[in-house]
């Protein structure tokens, strides 16, 4: 997928979160898991900059937990409380990610190294421009309804 279908699939799993968070949705914490969730969602790609082999390391769970850990940090130098939410921030973004990737052609090994079995629902091309699209603006009236729900409704 190309960055605005990630973001947009990252906006939609936020509008999902945001929905059901048990608490207040001005806690702090939601706030930067939030940052570090759309803030990393297209971090797996930095393959692509570094001319590594795409899909690789970047696209796995051990990624993850390595781009959870990098939020964890980034997040955690201003406040020692912020480094959990940085984690789960930058671990779920990368999550997302992957699942944007998995709904592609591509092929790759999102579950190592647990498995090593390489996976693609082929649906349709990463760089479908319309399909791309599609889901950065479906991602954003998801995201903003939430936000107008939780704020003025309930």
């Amino acid at each position: 997928m190309r960055l605005e279908g990630h973001v947009g699939i990252g906006m939609i799993i936020a509008g999902v979160v945001f929905l059901f968070y048990p608490g207040n949705i001005y806690d702090k914490m939601l706030w930067i898991w939030f940052a570090a969730f759309i803030g990393m969602i297209s971090w797996p790609d930095l393959d692509l900059r570094f001319e590594l082999s795409h899909r690789g390391f970047t696209h796995t769970l051990a990624g993850a937990f390595v781009f959870g850990i990098v939020g964890g940090f980034l997040f955690g130098l201003s406040n020692n409380e912020y480094f959990l939410s940085g984690f789960i921030g930058g671990f779920s973004g990368t999550i997302a990610h992957m699942f944007g990737d998995i709904l592609t052609y591509q092929k790759f090994r999102p579950l190592w190294p647990l498995s090593n079995n390489n996976i693609a629902l082929g649906l349709f091309r990463s760089n479908d421009r319309s399909i791309n699209l599609l889901f950065g603006r479906i991602g954003i009236v998801v995201f903003i309804s939430v936000l107008v729900y939780r704020t003025l409704i309930r």
